[in-house]
């Protein structure tokens, strides 16, 4: 039930943020202001695949795990960004929760295959 909530929050959050990064003027300029404009359409398009990444990892676990790892580390890098710039606080609270939430992700996942290793048996 934690796994499927959080997949589908992480999920459909990344899928809104990517379809925005990728053809919204807001985060158009935004990236601008980062001084990272040439990477909005890669970043745009990595939230979308890790988006269906992790709704995937439902079905498919190892995909989910990978796929959670590269948004956490994504949002990591976006902190990053937001401090280096020296955004407060509040600007940065979205990635950092959504980078917490892929990290239970990723552990959660990993938590899924391991359990059906061991249930496979030797």
């Amino acid at each position: 039930m934690v796994l499927t909530s959080l997949a589908l929050i992480s999920g459909l959050s990344f899928g809104i943020y990517g379809y925005q990064t990728l053809f919204g003027l807001r985060p158009r300029q935004e990236f601008e202001r980062y001084a990272m404009a040439r990477l909005r359409t890669f970043v745009g398009t990595m939230q979308l695949l890790g988006a269906a990444a992790v709704l995937l990892g439902l079905v498919l676990p190892l995909l989910g795990a990978l796929g959670a790892l590269g948004l956490m580390t994504m949002m990591a890098l976006g902190v990053a960004v937001r401090i280096r710039i020296h955004d407060p606080a509040r600007l940065m609270a979205p990635a950092a929760t959504l980078g917490v939430v892929n990290a239970v992700l990723a552990v959660l996942f990993v938590g899924q295959i391991v359990g059906a290793d061991s249930a496979a048996g030797p």
